[in-house]
């Protein structure tokens, strides 16, 4: 008597294997787009605040000073050191070399920011000049004070 092999599928003691899962197609692009809303809507409420409180500091330095890109941060950088107010602009000039402009413009900036900052809470105020010359390495002058020194009406650089 020749007895036939059992298959796997036949075998009593195997176990049954549930039916695989499937996702639809439909399915998947709807997870998809919604995650990315998600993740759009979570970007949008960190950046809005982060920036939240130096945009009219930014806003103002940018009618002030035409083309100029301001980004201004606040903050301690990832929640460790100094609580620092950072200014960070284009300018159409060499800020090594035109010391004289480079320090006009660094008075105005000072002066925006008491406008619309309490600079005695910042224990750091920075200001960066930043010129892109064409075809060649940025040029960053870069000023560094205490913040409360820059608070003071008699401030200069």
């Amino acid at each position: 008597m020749s007895t036939s092999p059992i298959t796997p599928a036949e075998d009593p003691t195997t176990l049954a294997r549930p039916k695989d899962r499937v996702l639809s197609g439909r399915a998947i692009v709807v997870a998809m787009f919604l995650l990315g809303l998600f993740l759009t809507a979570l970007l949008f409420i960190y950046f809005e605040y982060n920036t939240r409180p130096f945009r009219p500091l930014r806003e103002s330095i940018g009618r002030e000073f035409r083309h100029s890109r301001p980004n201004v941060e606040g903050g301690k950088l990832k929640g460790k050191g100094a609580n620092t107010l950072r200014v960070s602009m284009s300018v159409p000039f060499d800020p090594n070399r035109e010391t004289e402009k480079s320090n006009q413009t660094l008075l105005r900036v000072v002066s925006l920011a008491r406008e619309h900052h309490d600079l005695n809470t910042f224990q750091v105020f920075e200001v960066n000049l930043i010129h892109f010359a064409p075809e060649q390495e940025a040029i960053i002058k870069s000023f560094s004070w205490p913040g409360p020194h820059a608070a003071n009406e008699s401030f200069v650089p």
